[in-house]
């Protein structure tokens, strides 16, 4: 009776494994690039746009914020302080000097009853009398004002006069009034430039260019030159007065607003005002000015989040990162190791009950690890674009290439883990854990026999429809209104699912290659008959691909009676014998009734001629790329069972010559190794069967079930699969699959009488 070991004995003994320790490091080296990746010594930031928090927001710790109302604000006032361009054509100034001029001239070459009855001294007189020399009669005001400028030189310090007077107006231009509105600028400044000429811009107050105001300006301008020109010009004020009274009414307006630079400059304004901040102290309502009207309710319960709320949620969740103290990020870095080495505990634990060959295997494990990390880190960077839901894309396709690479249940339980671990890190709730878990699941289930590209599209659309309302009514049930964000989110999930499947089906050839594994997609492939290596197998060895082809259709038809992979042992069954195209002729199906070579080889070297096959076919796959799971069948189909032919010979002619030394079967055994999967076992009973049975000179089905069984029970007892994962009723099921399969390529055929010759017929 064996020692039960204390547990603590136990421990000691696992934890002084070094396959566990670099099991442990490779776990621990995956934990710590996700802890980098994820932050993880920092909360998490779980707000996503359209997504209602199920409580009131407060700010959590001081942190400062745009205060856009004040922005706003600033902004407006920007806006209305921005000078507004105007337009300046000083041409109507320069006609109107000119016709003063011109009415001057006429009022020197006529009589006042000429140039009363065309009405040009009028013009000349203002309607109200200002001072008392104005009050004379009408003739000895005349008489003094042509007095004052009827000789050429006293026109010519005229003409210089007003030309002066009127610098300013020309430069800054006139108007009535302005003509933007309150609020399109500003109200007592503008900026000014010449027609044609827009770089050379002037400031000018809005009174330098209001003609009433500017008037009574280039009056006083108007004395102030002529009165300089008193040496020639007699009576200065008294023509200054004549002339302005002529002025006055015909000053017109000579600026015109530029409405696309005065837009493009207030514009320019308002942008380059910068944010102001505002201090949330701990406690204070999550509320904003949104730039349109001011929410004084916050970020509430039930309400979806905006873009700008997620926005101003990051800058609070960012200060709260900042302010975090040593003990806290060490705390929370144990706990993210913590719930990473329950994850790996678990798949360790899941592996070792039923896939010991990939916890073993460290290759194998290292893959699987691989593949959760860029899962991970895909699904942690494409979910930092909050308002999309694309981590539900690499978790879909992690998924279908597991179950792919491996199988159905290890894709369900280690996406689930994925899942699992991607929602607690990220501080998302169930919600997203269960439609993540959804779309993973519904798409790794649908994954057995991919025999075509258009099913992984179909993947996606079918786990896509599973996917709405699954995330419909987990989020509904879990607090989210119901309303268009949650319909939209809905349609996030559902298609990135799809557009997982459209991926997995361009991936699907570099995962194939990348990872070694083979679909249905590509076994398909190596089915066909133009292959190469098939075209040279007819060619060479005709007897052997005649056998191949039946070994392929009974064991397809034995995999499939125990949910093993038929088409792989269909196609490997194709290719198991190619190791004899190196010496066909030393093959008893390949010699049509001619001499055996083997009569003139000692039983040794017809066992290595045999044996030889198996290396020779392995070489040949590899030199013709085939895959590593159909070399892995070509190998392991005779596993190491006994040449026994030449070992009765070998032991017949020792009898015969009294030699007394006895026979070592491992001389006569084939090198293995054993038979390591399901598909491999069944691939060596059907070959063996398929052999033996065309030695039966009458095949009834009752010599078949015969041969069948006693076969399958001696491979058993020999322990050809001990190292794979068949079970008793399997292999049953294996023998009552080949019995069947058997019966029908030897079945009994109906003799007809033979037919009399037209000979016999004319005699009898």
């Amino acid at each position: 009776m064996p020692v039960r070991r204390a547990p603590f004995e136990q421990v000691r003994d696992f934890l002084s494994d070094a396959n566990v320790w670099n099991r442990i490091g490779l776990c621990a080296l995956i934990t710590g690039i996700l802890w980098v990746v994820m932050f993880g010594w920092a909360p998490p930031f779980s707000y996503r746009v359209r997504e209602a928090p199920d409580r009131d927001i407060y700010a959590r710790v001081e942190f400062e914020y745009n205060d856009y109302e004040t922005t706003e604000a600033n902004a407006r006032r920007a806006r209305q302080n921005t000078l507004n361009f105007y337009v300046n054509d000083p041409q109507p100034l320069e006609q109107l000097r000119l016709a003063l001029i011109d009415s001057v001239f006429e009022i020197k070459q006529k009589s006042l009853e000429e140039i009363k009855k065309k009405g040009a001294w009028g013009k000349f007189v203002s309607g109200e009398a200002v001072d008392p020399e104005q009050q004379k009669s009408e003739r000895e005001a005349f008489e003094r004002f042509r007095l004052s400028l009827e000789k050429d030189e006293k026109l010519a310090a005229l003409k210089k006069a007003v030309a002066a007077a009127f610098i300013e107006v020309d430069k800054h231009g006139l108007l009535v009034n302005l003509t933007h509105e309150i609020g399109q600028g500003s109200m007592t400044e503008i900026q000014v430039y010449p027609k044609g000429d827009p770089l050379v811009k002037r400031r000018a107050l809005v009174s330098q260019v209001r003609i009433a105001e500017a008037g009574e300006v280039l009056h006083q301008r108007l004395i102030e030159e002529i009165l300089k020109e008193s040496a020639v010009i007699e009576n200065g004020d008294f023509v200054a007065d004549r002339l302005y009274n002529w002025i006055k009414p015909r000053l017109e307006t000579t600026l015109t607003r530029d409405d696309a630079a005065s837009k493009k400059a207030a514009n320019q304004a308002a942008k380059d005002v910068e944010i102001a901040k505002r201090i949330y102290e701990p406690g204070d309502l999550m509320e904003q000015f949104n730039g349109r009207e001011l929410d004084r309710q916050g970020i509430r319960a039930g309400v979806p989040l905006s873009e700008a709320d997620v926005e101003f949620l990051r800058a609070e969740h960012e200060a709260l990162v900042k302010s975090g103290k040593w003990y806290d990020r060490t705390i929370r870095s144990a706990c993210f190791f913590g719930l990473f080495a329950a994850v790996f505990s678990m798949l360790c634990q899941y592996l070792y009950y039923r896939d010991i060959y990939l916890l073993t295997d460290i290759r194998h494990f290292a893959l699987l690890l691989g593949l959760m990390l860029v899962t991970l880190v895909t699904a942690w960077v494409v979910s930092m674009k909050v308002e999309w839901r694309a981590e539900v894309v690499p978790i879909v396709i992690f998924a279908v290439t597991i179950a792919i690479a491996y199988h159905i249940e290890l894709a369900m339980m280690i996406s689930m883990l994925v899942a699992l671990a991607f929602t607690v890190a990220h501080g998302f709730g169930l919600g997203e854990f269960v439609i993540l878990t959804t779309a993973a699941t519904s798409s790794a289930i649908m994954c057995r026999q991919i025999r075509s590209r258009t099913k992984l599209v179909n993947i996606g659309l079918i786990s896509a429809a599973f996917v709405f309302p699954t995330a419909v009514g987990v989020m509904y049930l879990l607090g989210q209104p119901l309303g268009l964000p949650l319909l939209i989110d809905s349609v996030w999930f559902a298609g990135g699912t799809f557009l997982a499947g459209l991926l997995i089906s361009a991936l699907l050839p570099y995962l194939e290659r990348w990872f070694d594994i083979q679909t249905d997609i590509s076994l398909l492939e190596l089915s066909d008959a133009n292959h190469p290596l098939l075209k040279e197998l007819v060619q060479r060895a005709p007897g052997t691909y005649n056998h191949s082809i039946n070994v392929a259709s009974i064991s397809e038809a034995a995999a499939d009676s125990i949910g093993a992979n038929g088409l792989l042992c269909r196609v490997g069954a194709y290719f198991h014998d190619v190791g004899k195209l190196r010496k066909p002729d030393y093959f008893i199906e390949n010699q049509a009734g001619g001499t055996n070579k083997h009569d003139d080889l000692v039983p040794t070297m017809s066992t290595l001629v045999i044996i030889a096959h198996v290396k020779d076919g392995a070489e040949i796959a590899r030199k013709y790329n085939l895959p590593q799971r159909i070399i892995d069948l070509i190998e392991q189909h005779h596993g190491t069972t006994l040449v026994e032919y030449f070992y009765r010979r070998a032991t017949q002619i020792k009898e015969e010559e009294n030699e007394g030394a006895q026979i070592d079967q491992a001389d006569y055994r084939y090198p293995g190794p054993k038979p390591q999967t399901a598909e491999a076992a069944v691939m060596m009973l059907a070959d063996t069967v398929e052999s033996a049975s065309r030695a039966l000179r009458e095949p009834t089905p009752a010599r078949l079930e015969n041969l069948v069984t006693e076969i399958a029970k001696k491979k058993f007892e020999d322990g050809q699969f001990d190292e794979c994962p068949i079970t008793v009723q399997q292999l049953h099921a294996i023998q009552l699959s080949l019995i069947k399969s058997l019966n029908a390529v030897y079945h009994a055929r109906v003799k007809y009488p033979e037919q009399k010759s037209p000979k016999a017929k004319a005699t009898s």
